[in-house]
């Protein structure tokens, strides 16, 4: 059974977390800081670790920080009310899976769960590329992109919206920023999307990672 942690300051939120997950068949532990989620997560391996940005005793941050000390490998979720692109990079630079921001819909987080667990398994992938690199493609989201902007060379932003059928540009804009941040791709003077020369190679290595995977199909 898949094992997920909460760390949330919020009895009233904690509690309904549990309540929603629970109801999916995973198995739901508790937590009302950092401190007390940590210790859990020295003595128990969590699938999936969410926990709240801001929180008295430890911050957010300062647990994911802990978490990936104790646990490098382990899937953190931060939830944050203050969801701003800049503070969910941050997560995600800081070895974050994926982010929640506040309030949030009960399928939302159901899907960023799935989501989560299933990219787990890019374990099975061969190790072709660094785990940095893993983690900017790690979103299918990301790798969408990276593969319309391989395909038409160069993209504007309202081009990679329509065609992944983005809603939320600011969803969309935090994408990006991560795909620069990790350098695969970049804007010329048009302001226009495109790799850079370590996001050909990326490319190059999803598909032998793709072909891998299918069994060569």
């Amino acid at each position: 059974m898949t094992n997920i942690l909460i760390i949330e300051d919020d009895s009233k939120m904690r509690d309904g977390l549990v309540e929603i997950l629970a109801d999916e068949g995973y198995n739901i532990e508790s937590a009302e800081n950092g401190q007390v989620g940590l210790e859990k997560i020295k003595k128990k391996e969590f699938d999936v670790i969410l926990t709240d940005l801001i929180m008295p005793v430890m911050g957010g941050m300062e647990v994911l920080t802990e978490i990936k000390h104790i646990k490098p490998m382990a899937n953190v979720i931060i939830i944050t009310a203050f969801g701003t692109i800049e503070n969910a990079v941050d997560a995600i630079k800081a070895g974050a899976s994926d982010y929640i921001t506040k309030p949030f819909k009960i399928d939302e987080v159901q899907t960023k769960i799935r989501m989560v667990l299933a990219m787990a398994e890019i374990d099975k992938y061969p190790k072709v590329l660094e785990s940095d690199v893993i983690k900017a493609i790690s979103n299918p989201i990301r790798k969408d992109t990276l593969k319309l902007i391989n395909k038409a060379g160069k993209l504007k932003f309202t081009d990679i919206k329509n065609m992944l059928k983005i809603d939320d540009a600011t969803k969309l804009s935090f994408h990006l920023r991560i795909l620069k941040s990790y350098n695969v791709i970049e804007q010329d003077n048009e302001k226009l999307y495109m790799l850079t020369n370590a996001g050909k190679k990326m490319i190059e290595s999803l598909k032998m990672i793709e072909r891998t995977y299918s069994g060569g199909n």
